[in-house]
């Protein structure tokens, strides 16, 4: 079916296509009222729908963001994505998404990709590997970095989470429920907000007399971090709680323990990091740490916005997180 054009409109209207563009546009020139209604019962008729790439290209700015991500399908990623739409839209933008598949050069291909459309700026969510990643200097259009802190050298705002403050919240919390064995399931990487939950768990444990070396790491395999947990809890001297520092790893340590013929929290406690929907739904309910991913959209499209308005980097934004109890903890149904 041939698309309608404006060249179309403009004949049904009797006026020319530059018309019909300040109509759409709203200028730069003024229409009379009359020619004005004539044109916008051709495009009701036609159903006409402007070409907005096209129109972005010609203006230098769209409505739209750019946002890159490692895998929307991921729990804390799929919210993130909601909460930036939620908060574009209700500005009067649209978000053009893509995922990385956690690889650089397919994050750097969406960066530049996006860049290319005209987005009015781009909010990039590093993956969990280390190395080089898309810096905010090389697009020509605005970056914030989400999540992570923006990659050394990058002339780039971040916004991100109170991740160490977070981790640190989980062990006094499982300290003060008289927990003294209490382990931390992280991922493999040494740096980005995971590693920075860890170090925060540690924090509490040793300022609380624990042992902050009973770390296990996992990588991003389901399956075996699962299997990794099971082999943890058959030892003699297993943890009697866990920090997850995803809420997903924190899914897989309540998988591992019923299929370890555990039960949570009586024999074993499970906090993790996220406040994903997940964890509301899972049995018996996950205690974890997070912020409203509401929040985290509207500061980051607020903060690229700033950035854009401003035209320099400004200063980071760091959300504090809370501790939501449930009952994976040993919290009963009045401390909740």
């Amino acid at each position: 079916m041939q698309r309608t054009t404006r060249n179309d409109v403009a004949r049904l209207a009797g006026t020319s296509p530059a018309v019909v563009s300040y109509v759409i546009n709203n200028g730069p020139r003024p229409v009379a009222s009359a020619t004005r209604a004539k044109v916008l019962a051709a495009i009701a008729a036609l159903n006409y729908q402007p070409n907005l790439m096209a129109r972005a290209l010609r203006s230098t700015r769209s409505n739209t963001i750019g946002l890159v991500v490692p895998d929307s399908s991921e729990g804390f990623f799929t919210e993130l994505v909601r909460g930036v739409e939620r908060a574009a839209f209700a500005e009067g933008s649209l978000v053009l998404l893509g995922n990385s598949g956690y690889s650089q050069d397919q994050e750097l291909r969406y960066a530049r990709t996006l860049a290319g459309f005209q987005v009015s700026g781009l909010l990039l969510v590093r993956s969990e590997v280390d190395g080089h990643h898309a810096m905010g200097t090389e697009f020509g259009v605005p970056v914030v970095y989400l999540n992570y802190r923006a990659p050394r050298g990058a002339d780039a705002t971040s916004v991100t989470l109170a991740n160490r403050q977070g981790g640190r919240l989980a062990a006094e919390h499982l300290l003060a429920h008289s927990y003294r064995r209490i382990g931390c399931l992280t991922g493999t990487s040494r740096s980005g907000p995971v590693a920075e939950r860890a170090r925060g768990w540690a924090d509490g444990i040793k300022a609380g007399g624990g042992d902050p070396t009973a770390v296990r790491r996992t990588g991003l395999d389901r399956r075996a971090a699962r299997a990794q947990v099971r082999e943890w809890l058959r030892q003699p001297d297993r943890p009697d709680a866990i920090f997850a520092a995803a809420d997903g790893l924190a899914l897989d340590v309540l998988a591992a323990a019923q299929e370890s013929g555990l039960r949570v929290p009586d024999d074993l406690a499970v906090v993790g990091f996220g406040a994903t929907q997940p964890a509301a739904h899972s049995w018996p309910p996950l205690t974890t740490v997070g912020r409203s991913f509401d929040d985290f959209g509207l500061a980051a499209v607020s903060t690229l916005e700033a950035v854009r308005a401003a035209g320099v980097r400004q200063p980071d934004h760091t959300l504090a997180v809370d501790l939501v109890r449930r009952r994976s903890c040993g919290c009963a149904a009045d401390c909740m």
